[in-house]
């Protein structure tokens, strides 16, 4: 039953919302650019390079829009399947280590965690980059213990496809905790048997060569800009306190690690011989050094933990071996705070945040139906000693976000998404028409287009590519090219030789000020507003100049 309340939490309205901005937009759009050209090896954005990101989760996502279309639920079934498999490989690893109820209870409590929950609906790579990971220390643990150099190759090849998916992290996450796991069993060797990295080196080469060919400076450009910049430097912008990755893993995987906690406090951490397990000592490893390592780097995004939940499921897993479930009652505890803090949120949230109207409005009944839920499952929780019993309790709360949250999450996307821009914009677009963004780039707005949109920027930094913003007038010049200098629009918008449609943003007075003067508003959402299509405006003043040719010739 718990394992079936998980699956409904992970399924339950998927595509209920639309892709949201910037990253599941951008992503999606890449994705769609490659099954539309078919070229399955150079990422591209809005027709130009998009080397940011390696290819292998951009392929899969192409591939399933090969199959089902350009459309959402393509766009979000990758995640969802990666996230599958990931809760597959827990449980087959907790089996070998503690039979079938460890199964269930590792592959419900990486299930249920809301991180796994929010990233498994989610058009970003860690799904993906988890799933490998996972499947890499758990080829490793099993080398480790069996002395198996197969396990070891298994290992590196995981690697291999991690590195696809984004990059040398997919190389360093696996064996920065691998390694000092190997060195305190002493059997380091089993890790480095030639055929592991000699397969992965084999994986990794003929793409890493054609990228090359294609962008020369790829190499440079991945391991500079996009990993140790982004590691070393706040260049990048994406920086925060050393605790920040502690709120969020403890909070992203709950309740399961209030009860890991709890469990290790009890002496769960023991072996038979009361020395630290070596299973234990592996897990906490897989936590603990990552942890450390993410809090150090410059650069902070809430999903870099999420290949971290696992672990955490697996811990509860071992420590859940008998039939009393260790750290329950502490977890009830949480989760009957955590659902009071929930009820609260419509009073405190408004005060914190500046919301719109719609998000507002869609707050005190998500709050009340997931805060009365999780204060009940908590109550129940407490009371309960079987282990099966509570597992279900315990699964409920974060299962029932998606269906508590679903008129939240659709006013989210309507802010978020360009869904909204892109409809109306589509009603009055003819074939072969041009999209203008200026000074603005709505990422998923050329996916429900089907078409690329030009971009007017000073920057390029609209794209949200590193990669094209330190060139930009070199892909200025690149036959086809959809970037234009930041003033172009103002004569697009006056002569208007094609029709087109421009986007700006909302709150940009200046630019909507000129373009109203010039064409008719189209559509304003909460982020962007489109004029169009000029080619109404370019007849109308056509109009206008011939009515003054004919007064001046009756004068």
């Amino acid at each position: 039953m718990a394992g079936a309340v998980a699956l409904v939490g992970l399924v339950f309205g998927l595509t209920a919302h639309p892709l949201l901005d910037p990253d599941e937009g951008r992503n999606a759009e890449v994705a769609r650019e490659m099954a539309a050209t078919n070229d399955y090896i150079l990422p591209q954005l809005d027709g130009l390079p998009y080397p940011d990101k390696p290819v292998l989760f951009f392929a899969v996502e192409a591939a399933v829009m090969e199959l089902l279309g350009p459309t959402v639920p393509a766009a979000r079934l990758p995640p969802l399947g990666f996230t599958l498999a990931t809760i597959g490989t827990v449980a087959w690893f907790a089996r070998r280590r503690g039979g079938s109820n460890a199964a269930w209870t590792a592959a419900v409590a990486a299930a249920a965690s809301p991180l796994t929950l929010g990233f498994a609906r989610t058009v970003i790579f860690d799904s993906a980059l988890t799933f490998f990971v996972v499947a890499a220390l758990a080829a490793f643990y099993e080398a480790i213990s069996d002395r198996a150099w197969h396990w070891s190759t298994l290992g590196w090849a995981a690697i291999a496809l991690a590195v696809l998916t984004k990059g040398p992290i997919g190389l360093a996450l696996p064996l920065m905790i691998a390694i000092p796991y190997a060195v305190w069993r002493r059997a380091g060797r089993v890790l480095w048997a030639p055929a592991g990295p000699l397969l992965c080196t084999a994986l990794l080469l003929p793409w890493l060569m054609a990228m090359s060919r294609r962008v020369p400076e790829f190499l440079s450009y991945a391991l500079g800009t996009e990993t140790l910049a982004r590691l070393t430097t706040p260049a990048l912008g994406r920086t925060g306190p050393w605790w920040y990755f502690l709120p969020i893993l403890l909070a992203g995987a709950l309740p399961w690690s209030v009860a890991a906690l709890a469990g290790l406090a009890k002496g769960g951490w023991r072996g038979p011989d009361r020395k630290i397990d070596p299973y234990v000592a592996f897990l906490l490893c897989w936590m603990v050094v990552p942890l450390v390592f993410f809090s150090l780097s410059q650069s902070k995004r809430p999903q870099y933990v999420l290949p971290l939940v696992p672990a955490i499921a697996l811990l509860v897993a071992h420590l859940w071996r008998g039939n009393q479930p260790a750290g329950a009652q502490a977890a009830a505890g949480t989760l009957i705070a955590a659902g009071l803090l929930i009820g609260a949120a419509p009073g405190v949230l408004p005060r914190l945040l500046p919301l719109s109207s719609g998000i507002r409005d869609a707050i005190p009944g998500t709050a009340a139906a997931l805060g009365a839920v999780t204060v009940v499952c908590g109550a129940l929780t407490w009371f309960l000693r079987r282990r099966d019993r509570v597992l279900l309790a315990l699964a409920v709360p974060v299962a029932t976000i998606p269906i508590a949250g679903g008129e939240l999450m659709r006013q989210i996307g309507r802010e978020r998404s360009s869904a909204e821009l892109a409809a109306a914009i589509a009603r009055v677009l003819p074939p072969g028409a041009d999209v203008v963004a200026v000074a603005a780039f709505p990422l998923s707005l050329p996916f429900y287009l089907r078409q690329p949109v030009l971009l007017a920027s000073a920057t390029g930094a609209e794209l949200t590519s590193n990669y094209l913003v330190r060139d930009l007038a070199r892909w200025r010049l690149v036959p086809g090219s959809p970037l234009r200098p930041a003033d172009w629009w103002h004569d697009a918008a006056v002569q208007c030789g094609r029709v087109k449609v421009f986007v700006t943003r909302a709150d940009d007075a200046q630019t909507r000020a000129v373009l109203a003067a010039q064409v008719p508003l189209l559509v304003a959402t909460a982020k962007f507003a489109a004029y169009g299509p000029c080619a109404r405006s370019d007849l109308a003043s056509r109009r206008r100049r011939l009515r003054s040719r004919r007064e001046t010739f009756h004068r």
